[in-house]
């Protein structure tokens, strides 16, 4: 067995086992329990995210979702359940989903790779991916899969490479951020790993209009996000006089002043991948609510 297949085969494990410290009678299995909760200020924080597929929900209510990376408890297809859709949740690891299908929290589970995905072509009308396409051994391997099986639109929530390359000022600013952390002891490094044994991507809105350009695609829309995440949010009940409540608030609003001055770009990057031209109503709807639409050019070259 080759080097990189040897990695891989351990990736995969360690990622599969990831939920097991968390499952019924585990040593974090109070601490799992915390994601089922919806008055936390980390449900707080979950839902401003899932709010980003609204228009989608709206615009097409009873379609088919899949989600990927999906493993606690479901809570990505939970939402999605709620607003009326159907979905199917999916992770490399089964653990916890077992658990949510059990009590009936969710539908349907089923046990995915998300670089093999077993399912076939467009069987889905659209695939979710938030906040695990970064975990990934091999994350675009992954995007392609999500794109195959995938017949109207392919949604990403997930970190905002800030190392792309943008105005002068956010340059200076991203390096006077890199010399504090090393001040202060934090890791600076543009290159970080997690203990389950991958590199955290990042994406951006270069790379994926590349990448649908390349399918040849006509539309993809983009949305920033800021976030903040401190100890103990899980624990804490949503009440204006919360002190992680403020402080995780006070955190995102001067992330988001200081994007709107220049100074940075958001954290996180929603994008949508159509496959299908989206109506005039979902653009609409989509730019009403802060997402900016991308038309792309035709390729001269192949005709539909």
């Amino acid at each position: 067995m080759s080097s990189y297949e040897n990695f891989e085969k351990k990736s995969y494990q360690q990622h599969s086992e990831h939920f097991k410290e968390y499952s019924l009678g585990s040593k974090k299995e109070s601490h799992a329990k915390t994601w089922f909760q919806k008055d936390t200020v980390d449900a707080w924080r979950h839902r401003r995210m899932y709010e980003i597929l609204d228009p989608l929900l709206l615009n097409d209510p009873g379609g088919k979702w899949l989600t990927v990376g999906d493993g606690r408890y479901g809570n990505d297809a939970k939402y999605i359940l709620e607003r009326g859709s159907d979905a199917l949740a999916t992770d490399i690891s089964d653990i916890l989903l077992k658990e949510a299908k059990g009590i009936g929290y969710i539908d349907n589970y089923k046990k995915e790779n998300a670089e093999t995905l077993s399912f076939q072509n467009t069987e889905f009308d659209y695939v979710l991916c938030k906040e695990s396409y970064h975990h990934f051994p091999r994350p675009m391997v992954a995007l392609y899969e999500m794109l195959r099986v995938a017949s109207k639109a392919v949604l990403l929530i997930e970190p905002n490479d800030e190392y792309i390359a943008g105005t002068v000022l956010r340059a200076i600013f991203r390096n006077l951020k890199r010399n504090l952390k090393a001040v202060f002891g934090r890791n600076s490094d543009k290159h970080s790993f997690e203990e389950s044994g991958n590199y955290i991507f990042s994406i951006s809105k270069r790379e994926i209009e590349k990448v649908a350009l390349g399918l040849n695609y006509k539309v993809v829309v983009f949305k920033g996000i800021n976030d903040a995440h401190f100890p103990g949010v899980e624990y804490e009940k949503i009440s204006e006089k919360g002190l992680l409540q403020k402080k995780t608030k006070l955190y995102i609003n001067l992330q988001n002043v200081l994007c709107r001055l220049g100074f940075m770009d958001y954290g996180l990057l929603a994008t949508i991948i159509f496959k299908q031209e989206p109506t005039k109503k979902l653009i609409e709807q989509l730019s009403c609510q802060g997402y900016e639409v991308i038309r792309l050019p035709d390729n001269p070259y192949i005709t539909n």
